[in-house]
């Protein structure tokens, strides 16, 4: 039976613009020893991001039992959320609801299922009573799954239903017939963890939550299974992480630099002579966004003093964050970014600029150069043979909720006296939250969010020779250990900072990456930039479980 129709359903992207995240989710599953486990992150192995308080107090249920399962808070390195203080029944489903509160005038709430067992025979195949949002998932034939979603009890027709691996990559996405049913086939269906999202909104919903209006509603359910046998060998492989070569000579220290003025993520920086900049920058909590919690300070180090060095303040402009900054000569170019144009607590309003300015120290002010052809954020950029390149990003409009991804590159000749904005070969990505770097006369465009498909550690290099891109290496590590992380090249060699607390180090072939080094702790939407041909800074940014640093450290990079 279709369902009735007088509701709008649709899928329900929920972006939160800006910073640090796209979406984040509850995810429900077992680990190795069957207990159940509950996160919230953008992907399924997304599993450090710090839960919300709503989230973490949802009641989960057993299929089989009428008791709630006991769970208690973990904030282990593997992860964040919260865990069942006992196994659970590996037959049967777990599940659970919870309304997580308003957004931009829309109550939001979530659904988690799991199906604890990796033999399909076990999963239910009748409906729960009374919950809202389901699914009921069952192997086909071919060894793929069918999944039915059902809304009320009823077969939800129409809605498109997306399948991830558990890596975190969308594998499939399509839409239910009119019995609800949307199948995945055999090739889709990874062995492992498989997980299920599907979103529903109602605009004709209105009412009061905790005393204030909303307009419409939004439902979100995702629904995981096994497929196939999860080895500990496998799962211990997952777990590890990049192996530091013993050989490499690198070493992790304090910098002796004095420690950054205030706490910020997503701000730009750049060494230029023998000083070290740093503008704007996200200085609140994450995903909560305002013009109290942006920067516009610009400050200024001036690392020829040494240690008694003291930051100074000099001519701001104005409040931005996901913005680039780099050195060419002496003066710095401070490209796009997006500025919070909201009171505190208010709907979020967020703007992308397409501002690029030069900063002189001699006279201490910005000169205006070309605007970017396009409001831009979340970009990266670097300075390779006097012309600056930009890549990545997107457009964040204001209380529109839809964010414009870019597929465009630029490049603004910075010797020209009146230099204009050139148009690239349009790169084969659309990603924000990367890191840029020049190295050997190419471009590298390091990791970050995908428009479809979640965070990624490709690597795509940008000739400029032959206005070309290639793919190389993907760093090491996990879909997450590419999103925000740091990369420049020095002493002839390239380097990369991930979220996972690695620095590894581009081989001279360029055809895999070397592990130099673990940084503790781990940072991103930080700064990495050079000291010299053999030492590099960690300035800024943010560590899921110890927040924002202003401490700034070193790693000296040893053999090359």
């Amino acid at each position: 039976m279709r369902f009735n129709q007088r509701f709008h359903y649709a899928v329900f992207i929920l972006l939160v613009s800006g910073g640090i995240a796209q979406a984040h989710f509850p995810w429900l599953a077992t680990d190795d020893k069957g207990h159940a486990i509950m996160w919230f992150g953008e992907t399924t192995d997304d599993r450090a991001y710090p839960m919300p308080d709503k989230v973490r107090a949802i009641e989960l249920h057993h299929s089989k039992s009428e008791s709630a399962i006991k769970m208690s808070q973990t904030n282990g390195d593997d992860l964040v959320g919260v865990k069942s203080i006992e196994a659970v029944d590996r037959t049967g489903e777990l599940f659970g609801t919870t309304t997580y509160g308003l957004y931009h005038g829309m109550k939001l709430t979530y659904h988690v299922e799991h199906l604890p067992g990796d033999a399909p025979d076990q999963w239910p195949s009748e409906p729960r009573v009374g919950s809202p949002l389901q699914t009921i998932i069952r192997a086909t034939d071919d060894g793929g799954v069918a999944v039915t979603v059902l809304h009320d009890g009823k077969p939800l027709a129409g809605t498109v239903v997306k399948l991830f691996c558990e890596e975190g990559l969308e594998k499939a996405a399509r839409a239910t017939n009119d019995a609800g049913v949307v199948e995945f086939a055999k090739s889709e269906v990874e062995s492992g963890l498989n997980a299920v999202m599907v979103g529903v909104t109602n605009k004709d919903d209105k009412g009061l939550l905790d005393g204030e209006e909303y307009g419409s509603s939004a439902d979100y359910l995702t629904a995981t299974f096994v497929s196939g046998p999860r080895s500990k060998k496998a799962i211990e492989a997952k777990t590890a992480g990049p192996k530091v070569d013993p050989n490499s000579g690198a070493s992790f220290m304090p910098s002796g630099l004095p420690d950054l003025p205030e706490p910020l993520t997503s701000f730009g920086a750049a060494i230029a002579g023998e000083k070290l900049y740093v503008y704007g920058g996200h200085t609140g909590n994450a995903h909560s966004y305002s013009t109290a919690e942006q920067s516009d300070r610009f400050w200024c180090l001036d690392l020829s003093d040494g240690k008694s060095g003291q930051w100074q303040k000099l001519a701001s402009g104005p409040s931005l964050q996901g913005l680039a900054l780099v050195a060419h000569g002496d003066s710095v170019i401070r490209i796009g970014g997006f500025t919070a144009v909201n009171a505190a607590g208010e709907d979020h309003d967020l703007r992308s600029q397409t501002s690029v300015v030069r900063y002189d120290p001699a006279s201490a002010t910005w000169t205006d150069l070309s605007t970017l052809p396009e409001p831009r954020s979340s970009l990266d950029a670097a300075v390779l043979d006097d012309t600056v390149y930009v890549f990545g990003g997107w457009t964040l409009d204001g209380e529109n909720d839809e964010s414009t991804w870019h597929q465009t590159a630029w490049s603004l000749n910075l010797s020209d006296p009146n230099p204009q904005w050139q148009s690239l070969a349009q790169p084969p990505f659309q990603r924000r939250a990367i890191s840029t770097a020049a190295h050997a006369g190419k471009l590298f465009v390091v990791g970050g969010m995908q428009a479809e498909g979640g965070p990624t550690t490709r690597v795509d290099v940008y000739e400029p020779a032959s206005d070309s891109w290639s793919q190389g290496p993907s760093v090491p590590g996990e879909g997450m250990s590419g999103f925000g992380s740091s990369a420049f090249a020095t002493g002839g060699s390239l380097y990369v900072s991930t979220m996972d607390g690695f620095v590894h180090r581009l081989t001279a072939d360029g055809k895999s990456w070397t592990t130099i080094a673990k940084t503790d702790p781990a940072r991103f939407f930080h700064r990495m930039l050079p000291l010299g041909d053999d030492k590099l800074v960690m300035i800024g940014g943010a560590n899921m479980q110890e927040g924002k640093f202003t401490a700034i450290d070193a790693i000296h990079v040893g053999k090359q």
